[in-house]
C-alpha cells in the first residue's frame, strides 16, 4: 500500500522526535545531577513518543480504510468497485476495485483487493476477465498472484468454460511495468497492456486474447487463492458471499481514438448470479440428482423387471380393471416421465438455459460435465417417446406385434443404459462434489448396482426359460389381449374366453429377487441422497 504525502510527512516528523527522544535518554546518563529536571524531560518525552505513536497509528488506519481512491474516476480514469455498497462515502465497504485507463500505448490496469477473509497461509490472487456473455467461457484475462512475500505475477489466461490456461508468451509480448504488493492485508497489482502487441501473439493462443478495441464486453472480477510453490490458481469461492466473483451488468469498450462510444465509465450496476442465486442452484442441483436417480434406478428399473418377467403371475387378478403387471409398470414409467421432465427443466432454469460445454480444451471432468448434459437429454427423449410408442402398439394378433415388442424393450434398455451412463458421469462434477469427497466410493456404488441390476435380468431369464420348457398337456402359450376389462391373459385360440392357466414354476423366486431388487435400488438412492446432503452442508448451510 502506498501512503499519502501527508501521512509520509507524519512518519518523518515521528522518526524526528524519536531520534531527538535518544538523544535526550543520553544526556541524561551524563547530567546525573539535574534529577528533577530529567524527570520532567522523560515525562514530557513519554508524552512526545505516545502522541507520535497515536499519530501514526491514526494516518495508518485512515489509509487502510481508505485505500480505495475514487479521486479520478470518470476524470481520468474508469472505475468499478465491489460490492456495490462501496462509495466514495463509504470505503469501508469496500472489498475489491478495477481501476482502467486508456493511454497511447495501450491500456493501463490496476486491480485491488482485500484478503484477510482468505487463507492466510497461501498466496492469493485477483483477476480481472473480459467477457461477451457475463459467463465464464471463451474470456481473455488479466490476473495477478501474489505472495506473502517475494515476487508476485502479473500475466494474461484464458478461461475456456471451468478450465484456465496462463499464457506466457502472451503476457511476456503484452504486459509491461508490471508491478505487485501485499501490504497490510490488500492485494495490489498493475501493468500496461500494449494493444498494438497482439500480432506478435503466436498462432495456437492468439484467438485466446481478444482485440479489446473491437468490441464490448462485460467485467468479471475473482479473486481466491493460489498453490504456495507453484503460485498456480485454485477455483474462486463457489458459494454466495464476499468470494464470489463479481460480473458488471454493463458492457464496456476500449477505444484510444475516434471513439464514438463513451471512454470513461464508475461501473454501478453489478451482479454475482443470474436468476437464482448459489444457494438455490446448489440444492437444485442436488434434487436433480436424488430425483433423477429415484426415477432411473427405482422406478424404470423394477418396471422393466415387471414387465419382462411378472406377466405369467396373477393372471386372475387385476389392478384397478388391467392386468396387474401392466399397472405397475405403467404407473411407474409415468412417474418416473414426469421427475424426469421436472428435473430437467429445473436444471436448465437453474443454469439461466444456456448448454454448457467446453470449447477448446476438456480436462476429464470438463468432459464428464460436457458428456453428462449430453446423455442425460438423451435419456429423457427416450423415455418420453416410450409412452408415444406404447399408444401406438399394435394388436396383439398383428403379424408386426413381435417387433413392436422387441423394439419398446430395445428402446427401453438402451435409454436406462444411458441414464445410468449419465449418473456415472455426474459423480465428478463440482456441484455434487461426491469424488472430491468421498474419493471413488461413489463409483464403486454405482457400478455394483448397475452390475446387480444386469445379474438380476440374467437370473430371471435364466428362471422364465427353464419354467417354460415343460408345459401342461392340454394348456397352450399364454399371451395377453385387450378388451372391454382392459389386458388379461386368454388362450391364443380363444380370446374372448379366458384358457385354463398353468400356476408358474418358481413364483416366489421371481417375486423374491423383484423384492431384492427394489431394496437394494432404494438403498442406494438413499445412500446417495445421503452424501450429496452431507456436501452441500458443509459448504452451504
Amino acid at each position: 500500500m502506498i501512503f499519502k504525502e501527508g501521512s509520509i510527512k507524519t512518519a518523518l516528523w515521528c522518526m524526528a522526535i524519536e531520534r531527538n527522544i535518544k538523544i535526550g535518554e543520553e544526556k541524561e546518563d551524563v547530567l546525573q545531577k539535574k534529577k528533577k529536571r530529567n524527570q520532567r524531560m522523560s515525562s514530557g518525552n513519554g508524552f512526545l513518543h505516545n502522541s507520535c505513536l497515536f499519530v501514526y497509528i491514526f494516518f495508518t488506519f485512515n489509509q487502510l480504510v481508505s485505500s480505495f481512491s475514487f479521486e479520478q474516476c470518470n476524470v481520468t480514469r474508469s472505475c468499478w468497485f465491489h460490492p456495490p455498497e462501496c462509495s466514495a462515502d463509504n470505503t469501508a465497504a469496500c472489498q475489491s476495485g478495477v481501476e482502467w485507463q486508456m493511454l497511447p500505448e495501450g491500456l493501463f490496469l490496476q486491480l485491488e483487493a482485500k484478503v484477510h477473509d482468505l487463507d492466510q497461509t497461501r498466496p492469493f490472487y485477483a483477476a480481472l476477465g473480459f467477457s461477451f456473455n457475463q459467463r465464464m467461457d471463451d474470456d481473455t484475462v488479466f490476473e495477478c498472484v501474489v505472495p506473502h512475500t517475494g515476487d508476485g505475477k502479473v500475466q494474461i489466461s484464458f478461461n475456456d468454460e471451468t478450465f484456465n490456461q496462463v499464457l506466457p508468451q502472451a503476457s511476456s509480448v503484452l504486459l509491461t511495468e508490471g508491478t505487485t504488493s501485499y501490504i497490510d492485508g490488500v492485494l495490489t497489482c498493475s501493468a500496461k497492456l500494449l494493444l498494438d502487441n497482439r500480432p506478435l501473439i503466436s498462432n495456437d493462443t492468439q484467438f485466446m486474447v481478444h482485440d479489446l478495441e473491437t468490441g464490448s464486453y462485460h467485467l468479471l472480477f475473482a479473486r481466491g487463492s493460489a498453490n504456495k510453490y507453484t503460485l498456480e490458481k485454485d477455483i474462486h469461492s463457489t458459494n454466495d458471499g464476499q468470494q464470489f466473483p463479481w460480473m458488471s451488468d454493463e458492457q464496456v469498450s476500449f477505444c484510444r481514438t475516434n471513439c464514438s462510444s463513451p471512454n470513461l465509465y464508475h461501473i454501478g450496476e453489478m451482479r454475482q448470479t443470474y436468476n437464482v442465486s448459489r444457494y438455490w442452484r446448489y440444492r437444485i442441483a442436488v434434487w436433480h440428482g436424488i430425483l433423477l436417480m429415484f426415477a432411473w434406478w427405482v422406478l424404470v428399473s423394477n418396471a422393466i423387471l415387471i414387465s419382462r418377467y411378472f406377466k405369467p403371475l396373477f393372471p386372475r387378478n387385476k389392478l384397478l380393471g388391467t392386468a396387474v403387471w401392466f399397472q405397475l409398470h405403467r404407473d411407474m414409467m409415468i412417474l418416473s416421465v414426469v421427475i424426469q421432465v421436472i428435473c430437467v427443466l429445473l436444471i436448465f432454469y437453474q443454469a439461466g438455459w444456456v448448454w454448457y460445454q467446453c470449447s477448446y480444451m476438456c480436462t476429464s471432468d470438463d468432459f464428464s460435465k460436457k458428456m453428462h448434459a449430453i446423455t442425460g437429454f438423451t435419456a429423457t427423449v427416450l423415455a418420453l417417446l416410450q409412452p408415444v410408442f406404447g399408444f401406438l402398439r399394435p394388436s396383439p394378433t398383428s403379424s408386426i406385434r413381435p417387433i413392436f415388442n422387441w423394439g419398446h424393450w430395445f428402446i427401453g434398455m438402451f435409454s436406462w443404459s444411458v441414464a445410468s451412463a449419465t449418473i456415472f458421469l455426474s459423480l465428478p462434477m463440482g456441484k455434487t462434489g461426491l469424488r472430491r469427497v468421498y474419493g471413488h466410493v461413489p463409483d464403486w456404488i454405482a457400478i455394483g448396482y448397475m452390475l446387480f441390476f444386469v445379474a438380476c435380468n440374467l437370473i430371471l431369464e435364466l428362471i422364465t426359460v427353464t419354467s417354460s420348457n415343460d408345459k401342461v398337456e392340454g394348456i397352450q402359450p399364454h399371451r395377453f389381449t385387450v378388451g372391454p376389462m382392459g389386458m388379461a391373459l386368454a388362450n391364443l385360440n380363444t380370446p374372448i374366453k379366458d384358457a385354463p392357466i398353468e400356476v408358474p414354476k418358481r413364483t416366489k423366486a421371481r417375486i423374491t429377487i423383484v423384492l431384492v431388487h427394489l431394496v437394494v435400488s432404494l438403498s442406494v438412492n438413499i445412500a446417495f441422497a445421503v452424501m450429496l446432503f452431507r456436501v452441500l452442508w458443509s459448504h452451504s448451510p
